[in-house]
């Protein structure tokens, strides 16, 4: 599977584990606005991507907030496609949504939220895979919005025209004992 240049799967894997841990005491705002930690989850992607691999953030923080990507190797500052990475959080096991077509390397964080923790005993927040994939600018294809004056609604986005067929071959972390049901991740029986 292919990776971002330097980017290995023991940081993805120390990643995980880092987001795991720092999200678990927030499941209240999961509880309340589940887009808020999904941006979350992804922030919490670059912070640990950030302390244990060569990607690191803007040296600028008041731009690194504003920019694309979220994190470039070495952190340099313009860089090439090919080293950019930008992070996704999502409950969703395949849709990739941005508010722009940036081409460049994605680190989606696919997460789930037991409150039980019966899948994970001690992590009420469980990342069961994270895709990392490079998408070119028309990869992306423009989701309009549907706000109206008066009415509110969501901003642009752009999405991944048949994400499954894209994202084949892309998870560079699978925890293991989980399968897809119905479009839910959920413990396999064996």
């Amino acid at each position: 599977m292919p990776l971002p240049k330097d980017l290995k799967s023991i940081h993805i894997k120390r990643a995980v584990e880092y987001v795991e841990n720092q999200t678990a005491d927030l499941i209240d705002l999961y509880l309340e606005q589940a887009n808020v930690f999904s941006a979350i989850i992804g922030i919490f992607g670059v912070k640990a991507l950030h302390a244990v691999s060569p990607y690191k953030k803007h040296k600028h923080p008041d731009i690194a907030q504003q920019r694309f990507p979220d994190l470039s190797l070495g952190g340099r500052l313009d860089p090439p496609p090919l080293e950019c990475l930008e992070s996704k959080g999502s409950t969703r096991p395949w849709a990739i949504q941005s508010h722009y077509n940036h081409a460049g390397w994605y680190i989606v964080w696919r997460y789930l939220v037991d409150t039980t923790e019966s899948i994970k005993p001690g992590n009420p927040v469980v990342i069961w895979r994270v895709d990392v994939v490079f998408l070119a600018a028309d990869d992306w294809k423009y989701e309009g919005s549907k706000a109206e004056h008066g009415r509110g609604g969501r901003t642009h986005t752009f999405g991944v025209p048949n994400p499954s067929k894209r994202l084949a071959g892309a998870a560079a972390y699978v925890m293991p004992g989980i399968i897809l049901r119905n479009g839910r991740p959920i413990l396999s029986e064996n």
